[in-house]
């Protein structure tokens, strides 16, 4: 568009143009006086879907949710100063979770840099080792030709997003005044100039999967392959077409798949006949952790969820391949022997090919499997015949209220551990999604309106009051922006998770600093933000409920009362049933 003058809006359209041409349609904009040449280069290009968030913390965490959930990189821009700073957190996440993410943030110029300017701190690589790469920009200027450059750097940005080593990046553009010139915008506003049609991106990357070798392809399989006590460990983050590639594998060398909830392997249409989906409290009997170490583990994404899980696999060191994105080591107890940086689908395939023995079931994979649908079926009824709102079961009641096509987010703390303890494998799709990569509470309500924002179906979100509380702002995100969404809080007054720790015996002191009573109802925030807000008394009534609530386009929030002390000891209890029926189980296998 070589007919712009004021080179800020010229450089920012050159930027914006690439990105379009590179496939991203979703940009979030949080308002600000620097990046306006941004906002308006963006208004030029066409093409982009707009989401204006006003707080740039809920902003970087709601993208986070687009982009995971879509599997596209996201693009945010923000103004300069504490903006870019706010992004910190999401950005975090983004970096552990792989999720791409194009960070533009608007800068003063460098000599303002350093001198207390207003609006002005160090924004050159801000987010440090968090993005896979961060450029800080020459700032535009008249008679000065930098079109190829920035049209460059947004090329650049998005392969090195969505390379192998998915994450976010960042663009730091300084920009001196005038930011635009009002005459100019004006007039292209008035004519309202189409975007060119030209797909094709300045510099077209070409990217490559990541493919071991055939002689370690063939050293791996020669360590598995007469390995008949072996188990295939699946965490978060894996790809969507990871499951039936795991299955066939798991088929082929005859081996028990512990799946995580996150993993896409547990709730989908594929078969379930090897999936252990229980051990999270089978692994808490030493009886059963003692007869069932393995020699080998073959493990893929992220660390799970459960800790009795990663306690088991760290308490000795078989062959253990570990199977991770490039760049990626997600081996918290440093027990793999191997670690192969190869696409998971097409390393199941390969490995699959080289696998040459029977599929029948050996005694030990049926050992993992019997014993897991035995806890799995104490732990249901136990659940089923719970009549109080105990927080253990919300996820089963959740589910049966679910559409086909519906989505999953989940809070940390004790929300995602009741899901992998109380909601078993599925026969049936659902993608769930959780902030697992900083483990924290933070963002959670704007990642899962993000997901929301680009999801077909019904999204619901199950949270905690202190997760929901931190990230209240995000509400209005909602309202703004029209999203449908079911928000289910249990509030327990407080750090719930903590009743399950060391310091619940410390008296007031955990009352004080850990359990954190807050007293507050939810109610008026969402009120406030133009949602409709329940408090069920009773398991029908959230039935009804939740029923409205899918069918009602809007924001709709959910809020369970829960008691933290009886939470904790049905938790006792059920598990405590839940390891009778897995010792009686093994006391008949021993008899047989």
């Amino acid at each position: 568009m070589s007919e712009l003058l004021n080179p800020n809006v010229r450089a920012c359209f050159a930027i914006a143009d690439e990105l379009r041409r590179c496939g991203l349609a979703e940009v979030c904009i949080s308002p600000g006086s620097r990046s306006t040449p941004m906002v308006l280069g963006i208004t030029r290009a066409g093409g982009f879907r707009p989401w204006v968030i006003l707080d740039e913390r809920s902003a970087a965490f709601f993208a986070l949710g687009m982009a995971r959930q879509s599997r596209r990189p996201v693009a945010l821009v923000c103004t300069s100063g504490t903006a870019a700073a706010n992004y910190m957190p999401a950005i975090v996440e983004a970096s552990l979770e792989c999720v791409p993410l194009i960070v533009i943030t608007a800068d003063r110029p460098p000599e303002l840099r350093d001198w207390h300017a207003p609006q002005t701190i160090d924004q050159t690589r801000l987010y440090g080792s968090r993005v896979r790469w961060a450029v800080d920009a020459p700032a535009p200027e008249a008679g000065c030709d930098l079109d190829a450059y920035y049209r460059t750097v947004a090329c650049r940005a998005v392969s090195l997003a969505t390379g192998s080593a998915h994450g976010p990046v960042q663009i730091n553009l300084p920009m001196r005044e005038p930011l635009f010139d009002v005459s100019e915008e004006l007039t292209a506003l008035a004519t309202s100039c189409p975007s060119s049609d030209d797909r094709v991106p300045y510099a077209v990357v070409h990217q490559t999967r990541a493919v071991l070798s055939a002689d370690a392809m063939h050293r791996i399989a020669e360590k598995l392959e007469d390995t008949g006590r072996g188990i295939i460990v699946c965490g978060p983050g894996t790809p969507d077409n990871l499951p039936r590639a795991v299955v066939s594998l798991a088929t082929q060398l005859g081996w028990p798949i512990l799946a995580d909830p996150l993993s896409g392997v547990r709730y989908a249409n594929h078969d379930l006949g090897l999936v252990v989906d229980a051990y999270d409290v089978m692994l808490r009997d030493r009886a059963f952790v003692r007869d069932h170490q393995a020699d080998a583990v073959l493990q893929f994404g992220f660390p799970p969820i459960s800790k009795p899980l990663a306690q088991f696999l760290a308490l000795r060191r078989p062959v253990h391949v570990l199977v991770a994105p490039a760049r990626e080591w997600p081996d918290p107890a440093q027990v793999a022997t191997d670690i192969a940086h190869a696409d998971p689908a097409d390393f199941c395939l390969d490995l699959a090919g080289l696998i040459k023995r029977s599929s029948c079931l050996s005694r030990w994979t049926q050992s993992w499997i019997g014993a897991s649908r035995a806890v799995r079926a104490a732990l249901a009824d136990e659940v089923d015949r719970d009549r109080d709102m105990f927080e253990g079961k919300v996820f089963v009641e959740t589910l049966r209220y679910l559409p086909p096509n519906s989505s999953l987010h989940v809070g940390n703390s004790m929300p995602v551990r009741d899901l992998d303890t109380f909601l078993g494998a599925l026969p049936r799709p659902l993608g769930v999604y959780c902030n697992r990569g900083a483990n924290g509470i933070d963002g959670v309500v704007s990642a899962a309106l993000g997901g929301a924002a680009v999801h077909a179906g019904l999204t619901v979100l199950i949270i905690g009051d202190l997760s929901f509380l931190h990230d209240i702002g995000a509400l209005q995100i909602a309202v703004r922006h029209h999203i449908h969404i079911v928000i289910v809080v249990i509030n327990n007054d407080g750090g719930g998770i903590f009743s399950f720790l060391p310091q619940s015996a410390l008296g007031e002191v955990f009352d004080r600093f850990f359990s954190t009573p807050h007293k507050l109802s939810v109610k008026g925030a969402v009120t406030m933000c133009g949602g409709s807000h329940y408090r069920p008394g009773s398991w029908d009534e959230f039935g009804t409920t939740m029923r409205a609530a899918a069918a009602e386009p809007g924001l709709h929030v959910i809020e369970i009362d829960g008691d933290r002390a009886h939470n904790l000891a049905r938790h006792r209890e059920i598990i405590d049933a839940a390891l009778n029926a897995l010792r009686s189980k093994s006391q008949l296998d021993d008899l047989r």
